[in-house]
This record gives C-alpha cells, sequence and structure tokens, in this order.
C-alpha cells in the first residue's frame, strides 16, 4: 500500500529538482508573450531557432524572421550572429 506513494512522492522530488536545477542554471529566460511585446515594440533582437532538422520540419510553430541554426551547425555558423544584439534561442 506504501508503494504507490512512495513512487509518487518521488517523482514529485525529481520533477521539484529539475524545476530547481533549470531555475538556477543563469540563463535568463523570458515567456512568449514577453518575445511577442518584444517583436511587437520592434526590439532590436535576433530570435535563433536551434531545433534540430526533424522537429523544425514536423513542427507548424515557425517564427518569422528567426534565425534558424541547428545546434550541430552552431560551431560553423556562430559567426551569423551579432554581437551587438539580444538573442533569444528557443525550441519546441
Amino acid at each position: 500500500m506504501h508503494k504507490p506513494c512512495t513512487i509518487v512522492i518521488t517523482l514529485v522530488l525529481v520533477a521539484l529538482s529539475a524545476i530547481a536545477m533549470a531555475a538556477n542554471d543563469g540563463v535568463s529566460r523570458i515567456t512568449k508573450e514577453q518575445l511577442r511585446a518584444k517583436m511587437e515594440k520592434g526590439e532590436d533582437i535576433i530570435v535563433l531557432d536551434v531545433r534540430t532538422g526533424m522537429s523544425y520540419k514536423g513542427s507548424d510553430i515557425k517564427i518569422k524572421g528567426a534565425l534558424r541554426i541547428p545546434p550541430d551547425a552552431i560551431d560553423m555558423r556562430y559567426k551569423e550572429l551579432p554581437l551587438d544584439k539580444e538573442i533569444i534561442t528557443y525550441c519546441t
């Protein structure tokens, strides 16, 4: 009887640990609403789509004007990224 309860508690603790680690990785995060607001204001940002090929092709979600550089090409294409603009990466 206690085993299902123990499993649920363990899963909850693992999930909370993952959330805490993500929140403390030093990377700033924004919501999709915040990104939309930046784009509507015309802020000088670069939206970088870092999805892999299949993930990109299989998705209906594509941000107009986003620069797409898959993770395995970043080391070859990083010079395309301007140093004087905020770069917002995303994947779905």
